[in-house]
Formats: structure tokens, sequence, C-alpha cells
């Protein structure tokens, strides 16, 4: 489908039902070409909501370009936001050339520092990160998830405070709990991957995004709006990406 178009009515959608933004998390996979053209493209769209942004690359981004992209906006890859009681942990699960995450090692003592730090400071802790750390119904995707999630989970569980992990990836609402951490897939503002098909299949449903509402409590409310009242022209019959 025509990205663009997906991008500039997710974007309409969010100024039409969020009136304060805090920040806006974009979980990778923002440039399919990885060319500072298409990043300078997204920055000025995203700018539009006037608020912070936190970037992390997906499989298809390259870290150079986007960093190239954000020289004048070097707090876009800030990898920790603190929010009231709330901290935002930011994490970069790319292996660059190929579709599958990993947590490098530098990127798990990372974590785990923060969420020292965090609990230290008694906030509550949201990590965000591209590929999928748990599975999902679509059995494709399974291959191009994270390879090591017991290494992720091994630090998350020593955590109380942890209450959410975000990822993109999957393109679909997506929404479970492990442990008492809900894990949030959001769809995309392009194609959306279907949900149940054990083979690479694309969904009908439109373009759209996570909100998420943080509570000083440590309750977290969260919900997916998409776009409505537009078909867009989709190619369907594509059989990979």
């Amino acid at each position: 489908m025509n990205c663009q178009e997906g991008l500039e009515d997710v974007i309409e959608l969010v100024k039409e039902h969020e009136e304060e933004i805090d920040c806006v998390l974009c979980t990778g996979d923002i440039a399919q070409d990885a060319s500072l053209n298409a990043y300078n493209r997204f920055a000025a769209h995203i700018s539009e909501l006037e608020t912070k942004q936190l970037w992390i690359p997906g499989n298809h981004d390259i870290i150079a370009s986007m960093e190239q992209a954000l020289s004048n906006k070097k707090d876009a890859l800030e990898k920790t936001l603190r929010l009231g009681n709330w901290a935002i942990i930011m994490l970069n699960s790319c292996v660059e050339g190929h579709i599958y995450g990993m947590l490098s090692e530098q990127e798990l003592e990372f974590l785990k520092a923060e969420l020292e730090v965090m609990r230290y400071e008694d906030r509550h802790v949201l990590i965000a990160i591209h590929h999928n750390p748990v599975p999902v119904n679509a059995e494709w995707l399974q291959n191009h998830s994270l390879q090591n999630t017991q290494d992720f989970f091994d630090i998350i569980d020593e955590y109380q405070n942890i209450k959410a992990v975000l990822f993109g990836h999957i393109h679909q609402d997506f929404k479970i709990s492990r442990k008492k951490v809900l894990m949030l897939g959001s769809p995309s503002t392009s194609i959306q991957f279907h949900p149940e098909h054990d083979y690479f299949s694309l969904d009908r449903e439109n373009p759209g995004y996570r909100w998420l509402s943080l509570h000083g409590d440590g309750t977290l409310g969260t919900g997916v709006r998409r776009v409505v009242g537009k078909k867009y022209k989709l190619d369907v019959s594509s059989k990979g990406y």
C-alpha cells in the first residue's frame, strides 16, 4: 500500500483523538529503504504532533542513517525517558542485514543497569523494543522474532516494577499478560500482517496506532485506534517482504 498515505492518515487520527501527548514511541521499521530522505520525511510528519519523540530501529532500518537524519534532534535517540514516576526504556534489537532480532550483550547490560536505577528511584517501567519477545499466532513471524528471549526474560523477571513490554514488527494488535507484565504489539501505519495464518499473509485491517496512558499507581491503559471510513488500495497477493 501507499505507506506515505497511511502515515499521514494515522497522524491525522492521532490529532483527532489525543489532546495531550507526552511522547510518541516510534518502534522501528521507519523506512523500507533506510534512505536519508525517507527518515527526513518521517521526522517532518511526526513533528506535526509537537511533542517529544523517541526512535528505535527495526529490521528495515539502518541506525547510521537514522542518526544522520536526527543530527539536529538527537534527543529522539535517547534510550531512557522519565515521565512522572514512570520510566520508558528503548532497546535496540536489530541485527543489521537480518530480519530476526537479537539483544546484544551490551544492550542486555544496559537494560539491567537501567532497571537497577529505576528500582532505586521507585519508578514503574515500560520497555519498548522492535522485535516481538513472545510468540504470536502467525507462525511464520516466529522465524523473525527476538531470538534470545530467555536472556531478556532472565533479566526482566527479576524486577517487579516492569509493567509492560511494547513492540512493533508484527503489524497487528496484540495483547497478552506474561507474569503480570503486559506484552503489547502495535499495528502499522502501513500494511497489516494477518494475525492467524501460519504463512506470510496480509490483513485488510486499516492502518492504526496504539495509545498508552501511564498512571501514577502503576496501572496502564492502552488500546488501538485505526483509520475508519477509508478503503486503501492494497496488494494482498505479495508472497513475502
